[in-house]
């Protein structure tokens, strides 16, 4: 693993009533990190799928403050939890940062979007997760901080999930019998 890269692990659980758990997770004493905001990320990978193919990851997630270009490795096998190394770095200016990518031969291929707040909350991060198919908690940590986190929410840990958000929303558009696509928030123009 490079020397720059961490161990992510985390842990995704569908959430029914948000009102209720955001105002759990306030009430239990999470402390505010970041305010809900809307994020655009892309995923970015060469013509012939080699990155993906390989299990691994790149994205721009387009924030407020600029990109933040993360690289996931492959997946690391792990009972409960989603366990890849990460390397992400905050670049201000996202027209530069997209530009050097297809310099190097990566365009992108999936597009999601997700309005997120986030917690610090018993040595994990926290994050609620609206994105248009439904609601997730997101708790990354070590493995003593997430389960923590999940008992004291009391969240059930047949719910977790390992999958990415596109697998999940792939999942729901088979069920459905639509086409899988983008994860876009629909505009008042009714894209």
């Amino acid at each position: 693993m490079d020397k720059h890269a961490q161990m992510e692990v985390e842990v995704k659980v569908p959430v029914r009533d948000p009102k209720a758990m955001r105002e759990r997770i306030v009430a239990e004493g999470a402390a505010p990190v970041k305010e809900r905001h809307f994020e655009s990320n892309t995923l970015y990978d060469y013509a012939d799928r080699s990155l993906s193919a390989a299990g691994c990851l790149l994205r721009i997630r387009e924030l407020p403050e600029g990109a933040l270009l993360t690289f996931k490795g492959k997946v690391v096998p792990h009972e409960k939890f989603k366990t890849r190394p990460e390397s992400e770095t905050l670049c201000l200016d996202i027209q530069a940062v997209k530009s050097i990518l297809h310099s190097l031969g990566l365009r992108g291929f999936f597009k999601y979007q997700k309005y997120r707040e986030e917690f610090s909350f018993l040595g994990a991060l926290v994050c609620m997760d609206e994105l248009p198919f439904g609601f997730f908690l997101e708790v990354e940590g070590d493995e003593e901080s997430i389960l923590a986190v999940t008992e004291k929410l009391g969240l059930d840990p047949d719910t977790f999930s390992k999958r990415s958000y596109a697998a999940i929303y792939s999942e729901i558009c088979r069920e459905k019998g639509v086409p899988f696509g983008d994860i876009l928030f629909k505009t008042d123009n009714g894209r």
